[in-house]
């Protein structure tokens, strides 16, 4: 048995150390946009091709978006996109948020959007946009917290769906001393994600 856990620890560090050009404390959103996949017939659609962790500065709750799932990054009307770029400078923010929304946590959706808020005054969104679109999601997005339609996952490589996981209670994987230990604590973040989930 314990032969077996070794193994198994040992071909999950393997499988991290060979994870395509991604180092151990690379923080960087990774995604590929899907040929031709539009959502509402304009926005574009892309796919997470790495885990992409975010610490949370208000909480130190680390948030992991994993390999696979996709996202339409800001999911905001036509018209709005002719003045704000869905895919700008708040893609991280939004890509955290499209997460949130999906895994839809009991009575979090405000937390939800206020990690939002926060993500993208983090990456110098300038403040009206951050405003207008945190109150958009505020005003509408209850629809689609926790829908199964947000529910989606496509194959890296192929760009074809596949079977989503089952859903976590919860998007946090792990709560830090402090935001910026984030690097240091990501080789171990993705150990833990690679390992085998037991019951």
């Amino acid at each position: 048995m314990i032969v077996r856990r070794v193994g198994l620890l040992a071909g999950a560090l393997m499988s991290i150390l060979l994870a395509g050009c991604q180092t151990m404390e690379d923080t960087s959103l990774h995604v590929a946009f899907e040929k031709g996949a539009r959502r509402d017939g304009f926005r574009r659609v892309a796919v997470i091709t790495e885990d992409y962790y975010y610490c949370y500065p208000l909480t130190r709750q680390v948030i992991r978006v994993p390999r696979g799932f996709e996202t339409d990054f800001a999911s905001i009307p036509i018209w709005v996109s002719a003045v704000f770029n869905p895919i700008g400078e708040d893609a991280e923010a939004a890509v955290v948020h499209d997460w949130l929304y999906a895994v839809g946590e009991k009575g979090q959706r405000e937390q939800a959007d206020s990690i939002f808020l926060y993500a993208m005054q983090q990456a110098h969104v300038p403040p009206l946009q951050s405003k207008m679109m945190y109150e958009a999601v505020r005003a509408g997005g209850a629809g689609a917290y926790g829908a199964p339609s947000e529910w989606r996952f496509v194959d890296p490589e192929t760009e074809k769906p596949v079977r989503a996981p089952k859903k976590p209670s919860t998007a946090v994987v792990a709560t830090l001393r402090q935001c910026e230990d984030l690097k240091g604590a990501l080789p171990k973040l993705r150990l833990l994600a690679d390992l085998p989930r037991i019951g």
